[in-house]
């Protein structure tokens, strides 16, 4: 068989196997094509992590309250351990246990709910019992009891107590009593000196109050810690805020409350080093095709069988076969020359996370000043090895100063400079140089304002969001991509550059 057949054999399998994929997706499991036939749902899933001691593993995770509109709870992933749900006075807790485990342990827990009506400011009646006592004893008891006497001479009202106490804590200075007082708790709290701190002031002023936490819905986070939280009762209910920014009420459009009504929100005996992290996402299809989806083989479902927190990891891997392709067609069939392939896909993925326009001129001067040096290091006569590694550090010096000076000027896209690739960028400087002495100036800074050209393109493809859809829940359809690249790569003929460069032979 020719080489031309055994191309054609390829392209025709690869489009059947990723057309076919999808196409039972679609028809038999009910996973919508187009992005816009679904409902949009959050998915927050908690990853338990610990290392076990070879003994016996219990871990307890509180759950969100079961009043949660339409919320629906899974355990998900954690083999070997046996699960189950206690339920105790309105609240629940996942309970996994296991014998004899030893090394990183990970468990999964995760909740979906519609995007509106997160609960985030729902109320919960309040039962009846009075605020603890605090009791400090010496100096620091006498400066508690002054504040907490000022406190009270203000006002009585348990919300307008709640945010004069986390405003007064939140400032930089204070009175001789505060200040003696806060050192006291963080020398006793440490990081959590501030949240306790405020508790103990809303007990002493008759204000029951306890430590809740949150996870905020923002899936460009990625894994986050919990957001601690405080719960107090204003005489009949429960009411959940924010002591960070103590005058605002939770918009449950951001903030999803996790655990409410006190006491710990993790606890793993028989492991050491125990955190929860989460991991939040927007959901674009029905839960329970979802469901029918992760219980599928793993060729059908893929990516959507894994876990919250490892599937995030490809919600940007997943684009970089679509700025492949771009490159392909720009170089191969456009005729549009640049700085190697990886270079426009990788600055691409980096203008994703910022804006365009700064993205590009800070990628310009990183270039132009890199460059610089890149001429001065060439008068040194180093091998290509060395002098790449000093390109390395230098660049990264470069990055540094240009995100300390961006910080202080206040230009908060400067910060996310960081995000260009800089082995990338330092290859870049390093090719350009060469192409700047053997070929010329202008042959070099065409072929880097086409590498920018081509990294705007794939930018701009990569952001569609129908194709973003359709590359992380048909990701099977990169195999089509696939088949268009393997195509490409066979063609031989005039790029459209060329018909424009050699158009007098035309004419002739």
């Amino acid at each position: 068989m020719s080489s031309k057949w055994k191309l054609i054999t390829a392209v025709m399998m690869l489009c059947l196997i990723g057309g076919g994929v999808a196409v039972y997706k679609v028809s038999s499991l009910g996973v919508p094509f187009w992005p816009g036939e679904q409902v949009y749902d959050w998915q927050v899933e908690a990853r338990v992590t610990f290392f076990a001691t070879g003994r016996r593993v219990k871990a307890r995770l509180a759950l969100p309250r079961a009043n949660v509109t339409d919320r629906r709870g899974r355990e998900s992933g954690s083999l070997g351990y046996h699960y189950n749900i206690e339920t105790e006075r309105g609240g629940q807790t996942a309970v996994w246990a296991a014998e004899n485990r030893d090394g990183k342990q990970s468990l999964y827990y995760w909740v979906r709910f519609p995007g509106a009506g997160t609960s985030a400011a729902d109320r919960v009646a309040a039962e009846s019992a009075e605020p603890s006592s605090v009791g400090l004893g010496g100096a620091v008891g006498d400066a508690f009891v002054v504040i907490v006497d000022e406190l009270r001479r203000v006002t009585t009202d348990p919300d307008a107590l709640f945010v004069a106490v986390f405003q007064r804590i939140n400032q930089e200075s204070g009175s001789q009593e505060f200040t003696l007082v806060k050192r006291y708790y963080e020398e006793e709290f440490g990081d959590d000196a501030m949240l306790r701190m405020g508790i103990d002031m809303l007990e002493s002023s008759g204000v029951r109050a306890r430590k809740a936490y949150g996870v905020s819905l923002d899936e460009e986070l990625g894994a986050q810690d919990p957001i601690p939280l405080i719960e107090y009762c204003d005489g009949a209910y429960w009411r959940v805020r924010d002591p960070r920014d103590p005058g605002a009420i939770l918009d449950g459009a951001k903030l999803f409350v996790w655990h409410r009504g006190g006491g710990p929100l993790l606890d793993v005996t028989g492991g050491e080093n125990s955190r929860v992290v989460f991991t939040v996402a927007r959901e674009r299809i029905p839960l329970h095709e979802l469901t029918d989806l992760q219980g599928s083989p793993f060729l059908i479902s893929t990516i959507l069988g894994l876990p919250l927190s490892e599937r995030a990891v490809f919600r940007y891997l997943v684009l970089i076969p679509l700025g492949a392709f771009v490159v392909v067609l720009m170089r191969n069939i456009i005729g549009v020359a640049t700085l190697g392939t990886f270079m426009p896909v990788l600055l691409a993925l980096a203008l994703l996370e910022m804006p365009v326009a700064q993205g590009l001129v800070m990628f310009s001067i990183l270039t132009a000043v890199g460059l610089w040096f890149r001429f001065m290091l060439s008068r040194l006569n180093l091998l290509v090895v060395p002098r790449v590694a000093a390109c390395v550090v230098i660049v990264t010096l470069l990055m540094m100063m240009m995100t300390v000076v961006s910080y202080h000027l206040g230009l908060q896209d400067g910060v996310r400079i960081t995000l260009f690739p800089m082995i990338i960028l330092a290859w870049t400087i390093e090719r350009m140089s060469i192409i700047w002495e053997e070929e010329g100036n202008w042959s070099a800074l065409t072929q880097v304002g086409g590498s920018l050209v081509v990294a705007v393109l794939a930018y701009w493809f990569m952001g569609i969001p129908v194709v973003r859809y359709w590359s992380f829940y048909f990701p099977e359809l990169l195999l089509v991509l696939l088949a268009g690249i393997l195509m490409i790569g066979r063609y031989t003929g005039y790029r459209l550059s060329e018909l424009i460069r050699f158009r007098n032979f035309t004419e002739s």
